[in-house]
């Protein structure tokens, strides 16, 4: 059906439409149904039903992996930087860490590591994506391409790399304290798809379409759209500039990364202005959300069900995830910009024809009354 076509058949749908919304106070998802018809797009219905996943072969890992590393399970840390990390000897030696399975995500972990003065981590490769964001210290990471030289990444405090898919690489700490790390993987994902360890973490294929030791690799830097870009290596992204983004919330800025020529794992930035929020939304990726600056709240609810939020108080350094499905909304409550870190897996959801968009344009209620409350609270302890 062409164009006009559509937009024709949109026209009489509408008159229809209009009719039935009138009678039977369907207003305002009649016409949604009708608009999203005319831009070819499916309308999924005003509620969406989930099967939580069981006994797949992520969860599998899961229960065996308990008696060997240390693992959290929730929905928040309020400081990543300062929490308790536990010897975990199968990545190095002296290096602590904790793994962390939030809410009950299937396609994406999350690791947090420290390495000692002087120390390093094993080598290891993985035919899973890992993006590393870089809390505290300094070093280089090693990468090895089979057949090319080695090359170095250079990292500090505030910076954003992620390891090309299946090279064998190595993290080494030059600082006299210890280097501790966040690193978000699409573990779950791959897992749960080959259901083999041995082929994830042991197989030898180079995809040299991705990364072959090219010596301007690092420096690579290309504009995809005007808030999107391929990077290798961002340095320092708390401070990194943002383009403006008012689809999420007026005045709020953003930028996305595409790295390491990832096809699932994606890296970006928000900053909302002082004393704002953005649009309640959801979404069918896994989220991992780290606060970078500011101070505020997020909510997260089940359709239908504001009254039973979940809210999460937070500051720099405070890492948490909405659970897949949920709205979720942020607010900062400060008098300077707030900024976040996001990595989820858009790119895999959408390939599969999974992914969808849904923003609350207006405010319900019940999150404009706690945000005004907020605000006086705010304005009273200035």
């Amino acid at each position: 059906m062409t164009r006009s076509l559509k937009i024709l058949a949109g026209l009489g749908v509408l008159v229809l439409a209009a009719t039935v919304a009138l009678q039977t106070g369907f207003a305002h998802w009649a016409f949604f149904e009708v608009f999203a018809f005319v831009r070819g797009e499916d309308v999924l219905g005003p509620t969406i039903l989930r099967n939580p996943p069981v006994n797949s072969p992520y969860q599998r890992w899961l229960e065996r992996a308990r008696k060997d590393i240390p693992i959290f399970e929730g929905l928040v840390i309020q400081d990543i930087e300062h929490v308790a990390l536990s010897p975990w000897p199968q990545m190095g030696e002296g290096v602590t860490g904790l793994y962390l399975h939030f809410a009950d995500y299937q396609m994406t972990d999350g690791r947090i590591l420290e390495i000692p003065p002087g120390g390093k981590t094993n080598s290891q490769r993985h035919l899973y994506e890992k993006g590393i964001y870089f809390l505290s210290g300094e070093g280089y990471t090693i990468l090895q391409q089979e057949g090319k030289p080695l090359q170095r990444v250079n990292w500090n405090e505030g910076d954003l790399f992620s390891v090309p898919l299946n090279v064998l690489h190595q993290h080494h700490n030059t600082g006299d304290k210890p280097a501790r790390m966040l690193m978000v993987t699409s573990f779950p994902l791959v897992l749960n798809v080959m259901n083999n360890e041995d082929f994830i973490e042991e197989n030898p294929y180079a995809f040299t379409d991705r990364y072959d030791g090219e010596p301007d690799y690092l420096q690579r830097v290309e504009d995809v759209n005007e808030i999107e870009n391929t990077a290798n290596f961002v340095e320092d992204v708390r401070s990194t500039g943002t383009r403006r983004f008012d689809k999420i919330g007026k005045g709020n800025s953003t930028m996305h990364w595409l790295m390491a020529g990832n096809s699932m794992l994606k890296m970006h930035v928000m900053q909302l202005p002082p004393k704002a929020h953005n649009k309640g939304h959801r979404h069918a990726s896994d989220a991992f959300i780290l606060l970078l600056s500011g101070t505020g709240y997020s909510v997260a609810w089940r359709e239908g069900a504001y009254d039973e939020r979940v809210r999460v108080n937070w500051q720099a350094g405070t890492l948490f995830v909405p659970p897949t499905y949920w709205y979720h909304q942020h607010f900062n409550s400060s008098s300077t910009p707030a900024r976040h870190l996001a990595i989820n897996v858009p790119g895999i959801v959408r390939n599969l024809g999974l992914h969808f968009q849904n923003y609350l344009e207006v405010d319900i209620a019940a999150v404009r009354d706690e945000w005004e409350r907020e605000l006086e609270n705010v304005a009273a302890d200035e």
